[in-house]
């Protein structure tokens, strides 16, 4: 699932760079502070940002976009490497952007093959780092993923509103019942749904909720409600990758019906 802010610039104080090797640290810099051919242009200030804010904050502290923005690097010269990024997490997501193969991602506007065969190795590590970790939590990167971890909520007689919480890597920190009983999702906060994200510093999230009437049709609020609770996780650069509606009869993905 899919399974999603810059801040301001680096100084400008750049070695001019005059060949195509990397250039070398002026005295009393640190490693991370030799800017890139890219930022040495006076390129992508985004870029920049986005690895300032991993050196201060951790890579915990980055979105998906920013995260997959310093794996591109300076992929294309025509287009800001953010915008390349954004672009790629808004139409695949996550989940699926690690599924991918070469000829996919040759197939996106902005990458070279040596970007491509970049994207490739990363994630290829990443599921293999993963694979032999012993972790057994659950990795959730599609509504049945997620609709196996939430299959008793349609058991409920009570309306449940649930969030599953997600790390980087789409595997389940955090599975949270945020309210019972109100039949009207659209009354809680979205604090109350979010404080969970911030608390255990997901990237990502899941909301459920049960219709103990057996429909699973979502209602116009229960869609009004989502979309409020994606802008206010966009603010805070946590974003919603799905809505499901819960019943004994199965599940519906406001993601997969387009209302997302």
């Amino acid at each position: 699932m899919p399974t999603n802010p810059p801040g301001p610039s680096w100084p400008s104080n750049v070695v001019e760079v005059t060949s195509t090797e990397p250039a070398a640290a002026p005295a009393g810099w640190a490693e991370a502070d030799v800017p890139s051919p890219e930022e040495a242009r006076g390129g992508d200030s985004a870029l920049s940002t986005a690895k300032r804010k991993l050196f201060t904050r951790g890579a915990a502290g980055l979105t998906h976009a920013e995260l997959l923005s310093l794996v591109l690097g300076g992929a294309a010269r025509s287009e800001p490497t953010e915008r390349i990024a954004r672009r790629l997490v808004r139409r695949h997501g996550l989940g699926a952007l690690a599924r991918l193969g070469p000829r996919d991602w040759q197939a996106e506007r902005g990458l070279g093959r040596v970007t491509v065969a970049r994207m490739c190795a990363v994630f290829e590590l990443g599921r293999r780092v993963y694979a032999k970790d012993g972790d057994d939590r659950p990795r959730i990167s599609s509504p049945r993923e997620a609709w196996r971890q939430l299959r008793p909520l349609s058991r409920a007689r009570k309306e449940h509103l649930v969030g599953l919480y997600l790390d980087a890597q789409n595997v389940l920190i955090c599975n949270e019942t945020i309210s019972i009983g109100s039949l009207n999702t659209t009354r809680t906060h979205p604090r109350e749904i979010l404080h969970p994200a911030v608390v255990h510093l997901a990237l990502g999230f899941v909301l459920a909720h049960n219709h103990p009437s057996g429909c699973v049709d979502p209602s116009a609020e229960d869609v009004e409600f989502t979309q409020s609770i994606r802008r206010a996780g966009e603010m805070m650069g946590i974003e919603l990758y799905d809505h499901l509606i819960v019943t004994r009869a199965g599940y519906t993905s406001l993601r997969e019906r387009g209302l997302l």
